[in-house]
């Protein structure tokens, strides 16, 4: 018998009472469904599966946690993200989902019996064919709008020794002239810049920064991975911004839990920008 956990956030009543269904249905097959809860993690087991309601809030709230970056991800509704492993539309179908996990996590067929065997090979359990498509039950849905003029309030904690010195780390030339012109006008002139990641690692091994500007466009490496040196560096930078093309209303969530203080989404906000360095 082979367990699969299976960690999901969101959906209707309605819905996880179909997902309940999926699970109990498993328990006689080869392949077992079970909702991973807060004891599974005590015992040592991540989830296999996250299936993600695209519609509700806090689900794409936990889709932002990192920790989540190596499990599979079912995504429910529509606007998926790029980690999507498999997209199904709202309402969901059951069935759809659990073909896909089947299809997954299902062991090998066995070869062919030799006709020299005499033992009669063990009957294979039913596939668990469900058709548990229902009405469409959504949740209450948190509708939070921000204006792109009024940025996220910035974290207080300067770091020591750092000083003014602001690092740019973006794969763009007039990108970063931009922000130096800026970063200029804001009083901060003690800049250094940064194409790669590469870069920007021996900068900041070099040199104490009260603020760092990183874009998402990263070519030489992951630029979460650079985010996560940064947040880590010690003494701690006290402000760091994301840059980045994709919309804010994702990328700004998962900026938040890698450490970032805001996302800027480009082409960057003059004026957003001009209330963010004025704080620095």
């Amino acid at each position: 018998m082979k367990r699969i956990y299976v960690k999901f956030y969101g959906f209707s009543d309605t819905e996880r009472h179909a997902l309940d269904s999926v699970f109990r249905l498993s328990e006689s097959r080869d392949i077992v469904y079970s909702a991973w809860t807060a004891q599974t993690a005590e015992a040592m087991h991540a989830p296999d599966i996250l299936i993600i309601d695209g519609e509700s809030w806090e689900a794409v709230l936990e889709l932002a946690n990192p920790s989540h970056d190596a499990v599979k991800l079912i995504w429910v509704g529509e606007d998926p993200p790029a980690q999507a492993w498999r997209v199904f539309p709202a309402p969901v179908k059951w069935s759809a989902v659990l073909e896909a996990m089947e299809g997954e996590f299902a062991p090998p067929p066995p070869s062919a019996p030799s006709p020299l065997s005499s033992a009669a090979a063990p009957a294979t359990p039913p596939a668990l064919d469900l058709d548990l498509a229902h009405e469409h039950d959504l949740d209450v849905v948190l509708d939070i709008t921000t204006d792109d003029t009024e940025p996220l309030p910035l974290e207080p904690g300067a770091a020591p020794g750092a000083g003014r010195r602001v690092l740019v780390v973006d794969p763009g030339r007039d990108d970063r002239l931009y922000l130096r012109a800026k970063l200029a006008a804001a009083g901060l002139h003690e800049v250094d810049e940064a194409a790669t990641g590469t870069e920007a690692l021996v900068l900041l091994n070099t040199h104490a920064y009260q603020l760092v500007t990183l874009d998402l466009g990263l070519t030489d490496m992951d630029p979460w991975q650079l985010v996560k040196a940064v947040d880590n560096t010690r003494p701690a930078i006290a402000h760091l911004f994301v840059t980045g093309s994709a919309p804010n209303w994702q990328q700004g969530l998962r900026a938040r839990f890698s450490g970032a203080q805001v996302y800027l989404k480009k082409p960057l906000h003059p004026g957003q920008l001009k209330k963010l360095l004025q704080k620095i």
